[in-house]
C-alpha cells in the first residue's frame, strides 16, 4: 500500500510508552496512572515527543496521520513535515467560562493557521476531547463553529464503560480508590451527569451535524450507530488501545454494515505498544475474526476521503 494512514495519534506523548500498559487494566486505574506522569512535564518534553513521533511514523511507512494536540506542540512540526492529514488542537474544560475562553484562543489560532498554511497538505481543525470533560456549552458552541466554518472536528467519544458510566449516573465506582492520585485532573469530571449515553449526548448539543471524527466508539447502541450514519460521521478504531484500557470490543461489523467509514489508529504511546497502524491492523484482524473480512479491514489502512 502506498498510502498508509494512522487516523488517531497524540504524538505529544510519544516518549512515554512506561505508562503504556502490559496487561489489559481498567480505564479509571490507567487515567491515574497517566495523569501522575504529567506531574513535571515541560513544554519543550512534548516539542521532542513530537519530533520522535513524527520520525517513528516515518519509520512505520507512514503517510497520513490525525493528531491530536493538547499542547498544540505538534502543530507546526506537522505543518512543516510534509505528511499529509490533520492536527487537531485540543480544548477541555468543565469550567464554562474557562473552557469558552480557550476554545477562543484555538478558533483565533486555528484561524490563522488555516489562513497561513493554506496550501499545506496538512489541514488544521479543532478536537473537543471527550464528552466528559468538556462542558456541554464548550461542545455545543465548538461544533457549531466548526459546522459553520468547515473546520473538521475530533472528539474521543463512548470509549470505556467508566465514561458511559460517568455520564449516566454522574459517577463512576472505579475512581474511588484513584481519587487522591489523579487530584485536581478530577476537577474536569461533571458535577452530574446528563443521564444520557455518550452518542445520544452528543447528538443531543449537536455536535453530530459537525461530522466529528469520532475515536473508539466502543460503547454505541444499535440506534447510536444509525444515528452516527444518519450523521454521516467517521470513525476510527484503535483495537490495541480499546483491548489495554479494558474497553470491550468495537462492533466494527455493524459500523460497517451501517456504511460508516471506519479507520485505524494507534492512539498514542500511553495506551499503545508501538505508532505502527499495521500493527493495529492485525490486532483488528484476531479481535474481528469470523466477524470481519480481514481485506475490509486493510482497507481501513487507507487515507480518509475528504469527501466521504
Amino acid at each position: 500500500m502506498s498510502e498508509l494512514c494512522n487516523a488517531h495519534t497524540h504524538l505529544e506523548l510519544s516518549d512515554l510508552g512506561r505508562v503504556c500498559p502490559q496487561e489489559p487494566t481498567s480505564f479509571a486505574r490507567w487515567m491515574a496512572g497517566f495523569i501522575w506522569s504529567l506531574r513535571k512535564r515541560k513544554l519543550d518534553d512534548y516539542r521532542a515527543a513530537v519530533m520522535l513521533g513524527i520520525e517513528t511514523l516515518r519509520a512505520c511507512g507512514t503517510t497520513h496521520v490525525h493528531d491530536i494536540t493538547n499542547t498544540w506542540a505538534s502543530v507546526e512540526p506537522l505543518l512543516q513535515s510534509g505528511m499529509q492529514g490533520c492536527v487537531y488542537l485540543e480544548v477541555m474544560g468543565q469550567k464554562r467560562e474557562r473552557a469558552l475562553v480557550r476554545m477562543k484562543e484555538a478558533v483565533r489560532r486555528i484561524t490563522d493557521l488555516r489562513r497561513s498554511h493554506a496550501e499545506s497538505p496538512m489541514s488544521v481543525g479543532l478536537s473537543l476531547h471527550s464528552t466528559w470533560s468538556c462542558h456541554p456549552d464548550l461542545l455545543r458552541e465548538g461544533a457549531a463553529w466548526c459546522r459553520e466554518n468547515k473546520v473538521p472536528l475530533c472528539i474521543h467519544a463512548a470509549e470505556s464503560p467508566a465514561e458511559t458510566e460517568l455520564l449516566l449516573t454522574g459517577r463512576v465506582r472505579e475512581l474511588g480508590w484513584a481519587r487522591t492520585q489523579i487530584g485536581r485532573s478530577l476537577r474536569m469530571l461533571p458535577r452530574s451527569g446528563p443521564r444520557l449515553s455518550p452518542i445520544t449526548y452528543l447528538a443531543s448539543l449537536g455536535v453530530l451535524q459537525a461530522r466529528p471524527l469520532l475515536v473508539h466508539a466502543v460503547q454505541v447502541s444499535d440506534e447510536e450507530i444509525a444515528a452516527i450514519a444518519r450523521a454521516r460521521c467517521t470513525v476510527v478504531h484503535c483495537p490495541r488501545s480499546n483491548t489495554l484500557l479494558s474497553c470491550g470490543r468495537m462492533r466494527l461489523e455493524a459500523f460497517l454494515s451501517a456504511g460508516i467509514p471506519v479507520y485505524l489508529g494507534t492512539d498514542s504511546r500511553v495506551s499503545s505498544p508501538d505508532l505502527d497502524v499495521r500493527a493495529e491492523a492485525a490486532a483488528a484482524k484476531k479481535m474481528h475474526a469470523g466477524r470481519v473480512d480481514g481485506e475490509k479491514i486493510n482497507a481501513m489502512l487507507a487515507p480518509p476521503n475528504p469527501e466521504t
